[in-house]
């Protein structure tokens, strides 16, 4: 189980989910490195909550694979759909209805018709055999596909998928963001993403279905849509080099804030990723996976780096 923040704005779109699973033999302790992100070309990012593993894979591995097998986003999504329903009638008809709940949450910008002329708009999609209603959830028997724009008169819009918010931290978030993007300075994409994920670790004190790791993935309206893939991570700080005759090599400094990690140096022209582990180390770094029509690049694991740098005098 996770909780899946989506925010959506006019300008950009932040995702925040946390990377916990946990076994339901109530016995094995839970593990907080498992990848939940994907995304999908330059405009759409996914991540997804419940059933950990589809057809002895991860479950994010699996709906990248699925994705992958059409040429649009619409008529991805549509297979997405089919094929979990059909993989949960079929490979999992001997399973409990409440194992095989799966959620995919996804969030970017697509071409919608709005006033008679073609627009990008902010969109969140959710492909899901789970029920939410009242902070309950219950499994239903087929995927269903469920749509939301940004409305025209809206500033963001605010949703939570997987494990609950409270109604009093909801309100309180709302309130945050809804302050944030008055405000010019606040404004910028980093400052929702950090309000994202600490919402997500102040749940996690009280939830413990809920980790700690958090994947904040950004896709900016103003998108690149070459076809390409490109790595577009985080602020990293690296040590303060000091005076020295010859080449030195820095190493990313250690426990900097949350704050501090989340920065996006220009241009913000593709999704950006930010990854925080539960003590703030700058290593491990975790990336999502990449989904294009016909390919799919792994999650990256970064575990080591270093900087070589002149002589400061």
């Amino acid at each position: 189980m996770t909780m899946i923040l989506t925010c959506l704005t006019k300008d950009y779109v932040v995702q925040a989910s946390d990377r916990r699973i946990s076994y339901l033999d109530g016995k094995t302790p839970p593990k907080d490195q498992s990848n939940k992100a994907l995304v999908y070309g330059n405009h759409f990012v996914f991540a997804y909550t419940g059933k950990a593993r589809l057809e002895l894979t991860s479950t994010i591995d699996w709906a990248a694979q699925r994705l992958s097998e059409k040429e649009k986003l619409d008529d991805a999504i549509y297979h997405l759909r089919d094929r979990a329903t059909s993989l949960m009638q079929n490979f999992y008809s001997g399973w409990r209805p409440k194992e095989k709940m799966v959620s995919f949450v996804g969030a970017g910008f697509a071409e919608m018709k709005e006033n008679g002329r073609w627009c990008l708009k902010p969109l969140r999609i959710m492909i899901s055999n789970v029920i939410e209603k009242n902070d309950t959830r219950s499994p239903r028997k087929e995927f269903i596909i469920e749509s939301e724009a940004l409305q025209v008169e809206r500033t963001f819009k605010l949703f939570v998928s997987g494990r609950p918010l409270s109604k009093e931290r909801r309100n309180i978030l709302n309130n945050i963001l809804k302050w944030c993007l008055r405000h010019k300075k606040a404004q910028r994409p980093e400052t929702i993403g950090r309000f994202l994920a600490r919402e997500i670790i102040k749940a996690a004190e009280t939830d413990e279905y809920i980790g700690t790791d958090i994947m904040c993935t950004f896709v900016p309206r103003a998108f690149m849509n070459d076809g390409s893939i490109n790595y577009h991570l985080g602020s990293m700080l690296m040590e303060t080099p000091g005076i020295n005759a010859e080449p030195q090599q820095l190493q990313p400094a250690n426990h900097f804030s949350l704050h501090d990690r989340f920065v996006i140096p220009p241009p913000f022209d593709r999704p950006r990723i930010v990854y925080i582990d539960n003590s703030n180390n700058p290593l491990p770094y975790y990336t999502p996976i990449y989904v294009r029509p016909g390919q799919v690049i792994p999650a990256i694991s970064i575990s080591e780096i270093s900087l070589t740098i002149p002589p400061v005098i």
